[in-house]
């Protein structure tokens, strides 16, 4: 991970925990702690920052979902990063493993820090006037924790299945001493649902933000979650709440192209503000070396005239590389992570109208047609005749839009679909991962193991 890390957290009770507490043995009387840590307001809000902050390591999930699936090719400037991914060769060490299993680490530091922070909001000081702060920071903590926990689930667990046993632990307190099992996926589904519930409670009335969660991108967290669960009609109805917000509409021209160079934040509903290199240096160096490279695939989905193959991939054949991090005006490779943004929305609710029970294909492809038209110049809406078509056609665009943010990967999973590599971008062993292979769900890190008897891998690993 390129990220500083200033006590080594646990992973559901497990990954660093024996340096953790010889560091915890050594510590003097006088020290740092959590007790006179979280004394007021202020202190509340400040750990709330650090909660916030620690959402950049979303940043390797793009990274590492994007090794896996058909977004990439091996650079050429690549001198061995990130190739075990590429090649589907890892495994829970982390020298084979390493830009995988760190994802479950990320997750549960973000768990950790909201409940570092959210054990003291009931007991910290506040004035008069600072009283009302005290909800509102307790409902971006409890979205913070399960966002953390949804980031975890969709990693190291099999397809949305309530009553499957491998789930991920549920992690409601800070303790490094904890040996947590797994909670079936229904349980943490539960636990996310019933932290985002409140969250929307505690947050209503507070204005909307990008750079924290407030009940718009809450809404937008709960259609991601309800589309991944195939609640279709829950999808249509939290899509809907963010859309007819209108807090960041549909744009198109310099006003989109904008986003990726953060000229401006329109579209986004979430995200996380960048001052290091830490996102676009996983694709390319301030030296222009191309480690990894937009897929043969994905530079040919784009026509002419569709505005994202210039925002999104940037060079020339042979030399392409990922333009949504290459630059913006605090330096080369320091661009904001984009978490949510509306066009997502949009294309949540298509794929919902058309998977429901009783499908609506002309809402469905309203919604598709909305986004292709802020995409592409002097684009005319199609109709679709047949659900199955206009779900491929769903997808294909979540293909476009969405590349290098987190979803192609998922996507597949979700839609048991394989991924499927052109031969221009992989050795003929690289080109396709079979539907349903356990390589779709991560592994456990190995190390968790030496500390935590009550976990259990994942199967294949």
């Amino acid at each position: 991970m390129k990220k500083n890390i200033i006590i080594a957290l646990l992973i559901a009770g497990g990954l660093g925990m024996s340096s953790c507490k010889k560091s915890l043995d050594l510590l003097p009387t006088d020290t740092f702690n959590e007790a006179n840590a979280f004394q007021n307001i202020a202190d509340l809000r400040a750990g709330l920052n650090g909660a916030y902050a620690r959402l950049q390591n979303y940043g390797d999930v793009i990274y590492a979902t994007s090794l896996v699936s058909d977004e990439t090719k091996i650079g050429n400037g690549n001198n061995g990063q990130g190739l075990f991914t590429y090649r589907w060769q890892y495994n829970s060490d982390p020298t084979s493993g390493g830009d995988v299993i760190s994802i479950i680490d990320d997750a549960y530091i973000i768990i950790d820090q909201a409940n570092r922070v959210l054990k003291y909001v009931p007991t910290a000081s506040a004035s008069t006037l600072e009283e009302p702060q005290r909800p509102y920071i307790k409902g971006q903590l409890l979205a913070i924790r399960a966002f953390g926990h949804f980031m975890a689930l969709q990693g190291y667990s099999n397809n949305y299945n309530p009553a499957d046993p491998l789930g991920i632990p549920i992690m409601l307190e800070s303790n490094i001493l904890a040996t947590p099992g797994r909670n079936t996926m229904g349980e943490v589904m539960t636990q996310i649902e019933t932290d985002l519930s409140e969250a929307k409670t505690l947050c209503a009335g507070q204005p909307f933000s990008d750079v924290s969660f407030n009940v718009i991108n809450i809404a937008a967290l709960q259609a991601r979650i309800a589309l991944y669960k195939g609640d279709y009609n829950a999808a249509i109805t939290y899509a809907t709440e963010v859309i007819s917000a209108n807090n960041k509409p549909l744009v198109s021209g310099a006003n989109f192209t904008g986003i990726w160079v953060d000229l401006n934040q329109n579209e986004i509903l979430l995200r996380t503000v960048s001052t290091s290199a830490f996102m676009g240096s996983y694709y390319t160096t301030t030296g222009n070396n191309i480690y990894i490279s937009p897929s043969d695939k994905l530079v040919a989905s784009y026509a002419t005239n569709d505005i994202r193959r210039i925002a999104y991939i940037g060079g020339t054949p042979g030399a392409y590389y990922v333009n949504k991090y290459y630059t913006s005006s605090r330096g080369g490779r320091v661009v904001d992570v984009k978490i949510f943004r509306t066009s997502e929305m949009y294309l949540i609710r298509a794929e919902a109208n058309a998977k429901k029970s009783s499908p609506d294909l002309t809402a469905a492809a309203a919604d598709l047609n909305a986004v292709r038209a802020a995409r592409i110049s002097g684009y005319v809406n199609e109709t679709f005749t047949s659900a199955t078509a206009l779900v491929t056609a769903i997808l294909d665009e979540r293909f476009k839009e969405l590349a290098f943010e987190g979803h192609r990967f998922y996507d597949l999973k979700r839609s048991n679909l394989p991924v499927q590599r052109l031969t221009s971008d992989a050795n003929a062993a690289w080109l396709t991962l079979p539907a349903g292979d356990y390589r779709f769900v991560f592994p456990i890190p190995s190390t968790e193991f030496n500390v935590n008897p009550n976990m259990v891998q994942n199967p294949g690993y």
